[in-house]
C-alpha cells in the first residue's frame, strides 16, 4: 500500500511566487515582534533629575519634597527614599559607588510596589547617566529604572 505524500503548510497549492510573500510576511512578523520587547528607557528619564523609581513603564515612585525624604550613607553605598508615612518608598544598595557612565554595577533592590514589597537581589545595573552626586541606573532586563543620590 503506497503512502500518500506529506504535505507541508508551505507545499500546499500555492503559487510560487504568492508562497516566497507569505513566508516574507510571516518572517518580518516575527522579526518585528520579537524587536519589540519594551525593555529601554525614555529621553524623560535621563533629562528629570527627580529622585523616582520605574518599573517597565510604570511610575513606582516619585519623589516630592513635600510629603517624601530620602536618606543615604556612602560607607554602606546605600540609597532609600520613602514617603513621610513609609507608604511608599524604594531601597537601592550598591557593590560599589558609580564613577563611570556606561559601568555596570551589583545592587540589591527592595521597593513597594502594587502586589506588595518586591526584591531583586545581585541584580546588574548600568550606570546611564551620572551627574554630580545623582545616578541614573537601569536594569534592561527587567526594565528598571531609577534615580539616586549621594549627597
Amino acid at each position: 500500500m503506497k503512502r500518500p505524500a506529506h504535505k507541508s503548510f508551505f507545499s500546499a497549492q500555492v503559487p510560487g511566487p504568492a508562497r516566497r510573500a507569505g513566508i516574507f510576511a510571516l518572517l518580518t512578523g516575527v522579526l518585528l515582534l520579537a524587536g519589540c520587547n519594551g525593555h529601554t528607557y525614555t529621553p524623560e528619564f535621563l533629562t528629570d533629575s527627580t529622585l523616582r523609581f520605574e518599573n517597565g513603564r510604570q511610575s513606582v515612585f516619585t519623589f516630592n519634597p513635600a510629603d517624601c525624604q530620602y536618606t543615604y550613607n556612602l560607607q554602606r553605598r546605600s540609597f532609600r527614599a520613602h514617603t513621610d508615612n513609609m507608604s511608599a518608598f524604594y531601597s537601592v544598595v550598591l557593590a560599589s559607588l558609580p564613577v563611570a557612565e556606561g559601568e555596570m554595577i551589583e545592587a540589591d533592590l527592595l521597593w513597594s510596589g502594587p502586589r506588595g514589597f518586591e526584591e531583586r537581589k545581585a541584580i546588574a545595573l548600568e550606570v546611564v547617566k551620572l551627574e554630580g552626586d545623582t545616578a541614573w541606573l537601569w536594569n534592561s532586563s527587567e526594565s528598571l529604572k531609577m534615580t539616586v543620590r549621594f549627597e
